[in-house]
């Protein structure tokens, strides 16, 4: 039996292309970490406008936020994601987008913002608690925040442009719980880091290699061509081992299916698939990595433009040593 909370933590101020940091609370169990940010831009000249992303990857308000991490006792990193990527994978893992206000592009002050969550208990899992976080083993936890500026914002810069003003912020929130039974019991953690590749040029065997040793229970694929999420990179995906064939879809069959598995809410996304090994949220189903010598994804890629990048958001579940999943 739990008994759930939720208190504000802190605020962490901007810092133009710089961090922040709070050390967060260490005693109960976290659900999730909730972030609001709350910003404006001043735009007091301007000759051309600058364009706003297209496509499915339009929270653009996110995108001052480069880089989440939580890092528990100093060298632990749990969570590393850019704040847009979270909102994306909020929106595969919730069915709802993240509240969200873009940025105005005129000579005017504009606010921006929105709400984005870092779950800690692993969303569309049959029994999330199984993967809640027992902060009160810790030595430390940091939550920290880096910070870019406008132009990380949209995706053609402007020219003869001055922003008097830009400032934002992030409000913390927590959600978290207590176990009344105080039953101790070991937890799995839910960990989502990623990888980046550059793709050099058109090839039927374009190689991300990942971690072995945990468990995976899905993958979110992004696919960027010059500053713009594309649909227009990704052929083919294979999943592998060796010779062992973990998953083999096309791009577009897989784009398909992830409308049919999460209700038609990322349907209008551009450039991002989501590969899941526990459609019926069974943490027990995931793909078991701890076996392997090798995992990879081998794909069949375009190179559409100059700058053409594919990233690999696992969701990772880390089982505890000595117990099985």
């Amino acid at each position: 039996m739990f008994s759930n909370r939720h208190r504000h933590v802190a605020t962490l101020a901007y810092v133009a292309n710089g961090s922040r940091s709070v050390d967060m609370p260490r005693k109960n169990l976290y659900r999730n970490i909730i972030l609001e940010v709350e910003g404006s831009v001043a735009i007091t000249d301007i000759t051309t406008p600058p364009v706003n992303y297209t496509g499915g990857a339009h929270e653009n308000a996110f995108r001052a936020i480069k880089r989440l991490e939580l890092i528990a006792n100093g060298r632990d990193t749990i969570k590393s994601i850019p704040m847009q990527a979270l909102a994306m994978k909020n929106l595969f893992m919730r069915g709802v987008r993240c509240q969200h206000v873009a940025p105005g592009l005129t000579v005017a002050t504009h606010p921006f913002g929105g709400v984005v969550t870092v779950p800690l208990a692993s969303p569309r899992a049959v029994r999330q608690i199984d993967t809640l976080l027992n902060s009160g083993q810790l030595s430390t936890l940091e939550l920290r925040a880096t910070f870019g500026d406008f132009l990380d914002m949209v995706s053609t810069a402007p020219t003869a442009y001055t922003a008097a003003t830009f400032d934002a912020s992030i409000k913390v929130g927590l959600d978290e719980t207590i176990r009344l039974d105080q039953r101790p019991e070991a937890y799995m953690t839910y960990k989502e880091l990623y990888v980046e590749k550059q793709i050099s040029g058109a090839t039927s065997a374009f190689q991300i290699l990942l971690g072995v040793g945990n468990k995976y229970r899905g993958f979110m694929l992004e696919c960027e061509s010059d500053g713009e999420m594309v649909d227009t990179i990704l052929n083919k995906i294979t999943l592998k081992s060796g010779t062992d064939i973990y998953y083999q879809q096309e791009a577009h069959a897989v784009r398909g299916k992830n409308i049919q598995d999460f209700l038609g809410n990322v349907e209008t996304l551009t450039g991002y698939y989501y590969v899941d090994f526990c459609p019926e949220g069974r943490l027990v189903d995931a793909l078991d990595a701890s076996f392997l010598s090798q995992l990879e994804f081998e794909l069949d890629v375009n190179a559409p433009g100059t700058l053409d990048y594919v990233r690999i958001y696992p969701d990772e579940i880390v089982i505890p040593a000595g117990q099985a999943a």
